[in-house]
């Protein structure tokens, strides 16, 4: 399985965090379905191959549409392949997607939405973008400019992707009364702007990126768990624990064991240490 991540160029990296493909020509469709969990972004998915199944819990199996919106993630999905798997994704900043899409956030979050229900002519610019075309990273150039476009007649700047990112930045460790200080607005106004161009408030998103940082912090702990939940921000290790039963619903111990590549390429462990530029 070969997974990439590419920069978006700067007009778009207020929008956009990165680019990703992700190519295996023989996956292995014996296996067992594989986790995906939250991460605090909303993505826009083009498949070019055969199409995901999403395994639910109440075992039945549902195909994925090949070009679809994912919302903010507040639990795991299982998903496995069908056959060949060619995919580009585009990663919105949290509060990327909203100025891009005008649609309320959080009536996409924990959902799925087939793109040409939600935005046809979106769906119509993206298919042109990458037909015809074997390159991934030519693709990916194509769609960068059919974005560009539109947010060059997007609405005018909002404060909140910033504020938004402020809480990646800081892996989840901000207040949300500070947050509610820095941006001048109430603890509830900020909670309202969150859900509409985020998704989920902040206090979620802080929870969702603190769980993440537990990916990148345990290759170099030797401590134990309670010091793993102290690294990532945790108040102690039943915190850890819970939030690691919500967002992967399983205990910590066995996520981290059996983490295949598949669910590790989505995680935040790597972010922005492997990153390649778009071509022009």
């Amino acid at each position: 399985m070969r997974y990439q991540e590419l920069q978006p160029g700067l007009e778009l990296e207020r929008f956009v965090e990165c680019y990703w493909t992700l190519e295996n020509e023989q996956p292995d469709l014996t296996s067992k379905p594989e986790p995906i969990l939250p991460d605090g972004c909303v993505e826009l998915i083009l498949n070019l191959g055969d199409q995901f199944n999403e395994h639910r819990g109440d075992g039945v199996k549902v195909s994925q549409p090949l070009y679809f919106l994912v919302g903010q993630m507040t639990r795991p999905i299982l998903i496995a392949p069908t056959g060949r798997i060619r995919l580009i994704g585009i990663r919105f900043q949290p509060g990327g997607a909203f100025p891009l899409l005008r649609v309320p956030m959080h009536e996409l979050t924990d959902g799925l939405v087939e793109l040409g229900a939600l935005d046809p002519m979106l769906e119509g610019g993206l298919k042109e973008a990458v037909s015809d075309e074997r390159s991934l990273p030519r693709c990916i150039a194509r769609i960068e400019r059919s974005l560009f476009a539109r947010a060059r007649s997007s609405a005018g700047y909002s404060w909140l992707p910033s504020l938004a990112n402020s809480i990646v930045r800081l892996g989840g460790r901000q207040s949300v009364d500070q947050l509610a200080l820095d941006a001048g607005v109430t603890g509830r106004q900020l909670q309202r702007r969150f859900l509409r161009e985020v998704g989920i408030g902040p206090k979620l998103l802080s929870r969702i990126v603190r769980f993440q940082e537990v990916f990148r912090a345990v290759e170099g702990n030797r401590e134990g768990w309670a010091q793993l939940a102290a690294e990532c921000g945790y108040y102690d290790q039943a915190h850890l624990i819970r939030d690691c039963q919500q967002f992967a619903g399983q205990t910590t111990a066995l996520l981290l064991a059996n983490t295949s590549p598949l669910t590790e390429s989505f995680t935040r462990k790597n972010r922005g240490s492997h990153f390649s530029n778009t071509a022009g």
